[in-house]
C-alpha cells in the first residue's frame, strides 16, 4: 500500500461497493448517488465525524437533512418507511425537527438513513411504472415523480460532496448519463431561478455544457426570447456545482458571450439560497 493516498483507496472502495439498490430508471441516479454516500459513512469516526460541514452541521446532521428530505418524498408517494411520518412539509422545518430528535446520536442517524433509503428504494421497485410521470407535491415542491427522484439524486451527491470534502477526500463524479439527468433538471429550472434572482433580461441562452453528461439547452428569457442570443459554454459538472451554489458566479470557470449570459450565471444559485 506504499504511496497509495487515501482518495485511491476511498476510489477503489467506490468501485468495489456493493451495487446500488435495484430500482426503476427513474429512480437509478438516487440510488447511486445513496451507495456512493454509504461508501463514505465509514469515514466519519473520530475527528472527521465532528467536523463542521455546511449550515453548522456535522457530518451526521447533513444525513439527517437528507433523511428528512426524502421522507417527505416518500410520505407524499405513501411509501412505507420505518419510523414516524413527517411533521411538517415544509423542508427546513422537518429537517430541524429531525436533528432535534436526533441529537447526540450519530450511529443512530446513519443507521436510521440505512434503513430508510434501503425501504424507499424497495418501494420504488414495487411501484406501478406509471408513477414516474405522475405530479405530486413534497416538500413544497409540484413535480412529475421523476424529477422529484433527480431532485433527490441531486442533493444526495452535492452533500455527499460537502462532507467529503470537510474530511478532505475527493469523491469521483456520478456516471455520464446520470449527470445528464441532473444537468438537464437544473437547465430546465433556469428560467424560473433568473426570475426569482430579480433577472430583467429577456431573450435566449445557448448552455453548451461540456464533459461527461453534457450537452446544449436552449434557455428562454423573459417575454421575448428572440430578442437577443447569447451563450455559456462551461462543464456539465460545474454547472451542477454552480446551481447548487457551490460555485461563485463571478469565478466560475465558464465562457460568458453578452449581459445576458452573464446575468443567467448570477442568478443560477437563487433556487438553492432560497433553502438549504
Amino acid at each position: 500500500m506504499m504511496g497509495v493516498t487515501r482518495d485511491e483507496v476511498l476510489r477503489a472502495a467506490v468501485a468495489r461497493r456493493r451495487p446500488a439498490h435495484a430500482v426503476p430508471a427513474c429512480a437509478a441516479p438516487y440510488a447511486a448517488r445513496v451507495a456512493a454516500l454509504e461508501v463514505l459513512l465509514p469515514e466519519l469516526s473520530g475527528e472527521a465525524g465532528t467536523v463542521t460541514v455546511v449550515h453548522g452541521w456535522q457530518p451526521y446532521q447533513v444525513v439527517g437533512h437528507l433523511m428528512a428530505s426524502d421522507r417527505l418524498l416518500a410520505a407524499a408517494l405513501g411509501a412505507p418507511l420505518p419510523g414516524p411520518g413527517p411533521s411538517s412539509d415544509d423542508p427546513e422545518v422537518y429537517t430541524d425537527a429531525v436533528l432535534a430528535a436526533a441529537a447526540g446520536d450519530p450511529d443512530g442517524v446513519l443507521a436510521e438513513w440505512r434503513a430508510q433509503t434501503a425501504a424507499f428504494c424497495a418501494f420504488l421497485t414495487a411501484a406501478d411504472p406509471g408513477l414516474a410521470e405522475t405530479r405530486l407535491t413534497a416538500g413544497g415542491l409540484r413535480l412529475r415523480v421523476r424529477d422529484h427522484l433527480t431532485n433527490r439524486a441531486f442533493e444526495t451527491w452535492v452533500h455527499t460532496t460537502d462532507i467529503a470534502r470537510a474530511i478532505g477526500i475527493t469523491m469521483p463524479d456520478p456516471v455520464a448519463h446520470h449527470v445528464h439527468a441532473m444537468t438537464d433538471m437544473g437547465c430546465r429550472s433556469l428560467p424560473f431561478a433568473h426570475r426569482v434572482g430579480g433577472g430583467t433580461g429577456t431573450g435566449t441562452v445557448a448552455l453548451r455544457l461540456s464533459g461527461p453528461g453534457g450537452g446544449t439547452w436552449l434557455v428562454r428569457l423573459g417575454d421575448d426570447p428572440e430578442k437577443q442570443h447569447s451563450t455559456i459554454a462551461m462543464d456539465a459538472v460545474e454547472f451542477c456545482f454552480l446551481f447548487a451554489d457551490r460555485r461563485d458566479p463571478r469565478t466560475v470557470e465558464a465562457r460568458a458571450d453578452g449581459p445576458l449570459a452573464r446575468e443567467l450565471l448570477e442568478t443560477a444559485p437563487c433556487l438553492v439560497r432560497l433553502s438549504r
